[in-house]
């Protein structure tokens, strides 16, 4: 992956930080300067955030492992992928510099009630909980070849890197 999350401690210097974020760009990766020292810093706190709604999405029978699986790969997966949720959002809003502020105004009232939800359903990390998500994780794994899975997705990925890599350039 090519994102470095630069987190430094509050008494470094300017200078390091933009010595650290210069030299990761040398050598090709995305360096995210973290201006505060966060538990799983940034990307993994994000990361647990959509998978403890997908979690309980599963544990509570609304969708299937491999059905939710499905909506992350053809919907939200490519679009952040290649421009973030907020830009995502923005795009969604209409576009330009009113489209994020469009967006928010037009869903945010549906979207709290949604996170209002999500709060009163959070994924139950109980022996139980777990036991009903492995079980859809199990059905979704049957008779797949993890290692091919997982070969065409490190192709895919580098695939991917590379050309983002190259419309940065080409802007």
């Amino acid at each position: 992956m090519p994102l470095v999350e630069v987190v430094p401690h509050p008494g470094t210097s300017e200078a390091a930080i933009t010595t650290a974020i210069e030299f990761y760009s040398s050598l090709g990766r995305k360096p995210v300067h973290i201006k505060q020292e966060t538990p799983g810093f940034v990307a993994n706190r994000l990361q647990a955030a959509v998978c403890n709604e997908a979690y309980s999405l599963v544990s509570r029978g609304i969708v299937s492992a491999e059905e939710l699986d499905a909506c992350m790969t053809s919907s939200l997966g490519p679009r952040w992928a290649m421009v973030g949720p907020f830009m995502a959002n923005a795009m969604g809003g209409g576009g330009g510099s009113d489209g994020f502020r469009h967006l928010m105004e037009h869903l945010g009232p549906a979207m709290q009630s949604w996170t209002e939800d999500m709060r009163e359903h959070a994924f139950d990390w109980k022996p139980d909980g777990i036991e009903k998500l492995t079980a859809s994780v199990e059905e979704e794994l049957a008779g797949k070849d993890v290692a091919a899975l997982e070969q065409r997705r490190d192709r895919q990925l580098v695939e991917l890197f590379k050309s983002q890599r190259e419309r940065r350039a080409s802007t």
